[in-house]
């Protein structure tokens, strides 16, 4: 995968593009994460299709400059499809970036042909459900990287920080865990997480994730983590994305959790989107 830069809607972003080897494959990262972080996955369908994966504005490579505002991340991501993809791409939306895809394509849908949706319950509710409305953790969070001057800074800032049950986050987490999530954390502005420190009702629980279903009606796999079993998936949201998109496909993958395995064993996972979109043809 190539590293690549466009400036589109105001804002300079960072994207991975593969050679191209077959139909237009646009992969788009959950919230916050850059298009690197899986590389593993984008390896296993590059000899496949022409991959293409966008990492959003304040997250790695990509320009840091707010608003930090999920409106301004589904313009990115129309703009990225409209500039540098064009339309009638095949489409795949981890976490949040299921939101961010759909979202565009429920505006334009001749942007996708087709869309898998990874592991993503699509009513923000559902979201506020799993997180809780309590944003003090992350406000917590955001005043340790705001305050860090490095990476060793930020470890040993966050290994303080209180957890469940009166423990620490090095209560929870080894120090290699601890050292992969400040490093992490330090590839992100830290404004990022603002508007959900804020509130995370406030922040999602908004008009431009909850017009499901828009204009698109192409075909539509929803690809989830075992249930009960890490993924974000419960019940009640499943009924949620079949009901507003009735004729979608949906599989849940056994002993996957929310992250499936797309940044270091991605082998299930991208056998299911390659059966998907080569049963399209």
């Amino acid at each position: 995968m190539k590293s690549e830069f466009v400036d589109v809607n105001g804002v300079r972003l960072n994207y991975g593009e593969g050679a191209a080897n077959g139909p237009k494959l646009v992969f788009i990262p959950g919230f916050p994460r850059n298009w690197t972080e899986y590389g593993p996955l984008l390896e296993a369908l590059k000899p496949y299709f022409h991959v293409f994966a966008p990492t959003m504005r304040g997250q790695g490579l990509s320009q840091w400059s707010a608003p930090y505002l999920i409106s301004s991340y589904i313009d990115d991501t129309a703009a990225f499809l409209h500039h540098i993809v064009g339309d009638s791409a095949l489409g795949v939306g981890h976490s949040a970036g299921a939101w961010f895809g759909l979202a565009a394509a429920n505006d334009s849908p001749e942007l996708f042909t087709a869309f898998i949706s990874l592991d993503q319950p699509l009513d923000p509710n559902d979201h506020v459900a799993f997180h809780g409305k309590d944003s003090s953790p992350t406000r917590r969070m955001l005043d340790a990287m705001r305050a860090a001057t490095s990476v060793e800074d930020l470890q040993q800032k966050l290994s303080k920080l209180p957890s469940s049950g009166g423990r620490s986050w090095s209560d929870e987490m080894s120090d290699e865990e601890l050292r992969d999530k400040a490093v992490h954390l330090r590839s992100i502005d830290p404004e990022t997480f603002a508007p959900w420190a804020d509130g995370l009702e406030d922040w999602i629980v908004i008009p431009e994730l909850q017009r499901w279903p828009g204009k698109y009606h192409n075909p539509l796999l929803f690809l989830d983590g075992e249930m009960n079993g890490g993924s974000m998936l419960t019940p009640k949201a499943v009924e949620y994305n079949l009901s507003h998109y009735p004729w979608a496909e949906r599989i849940e993958m056994k002993n996957l959790d929310h992250v499936m395995g797309l940044r270091d064993t991605p082998g299930p996972a991208s056998a299911e989107i390659r059966r998907f979109f080569d049963g399209l043809s």
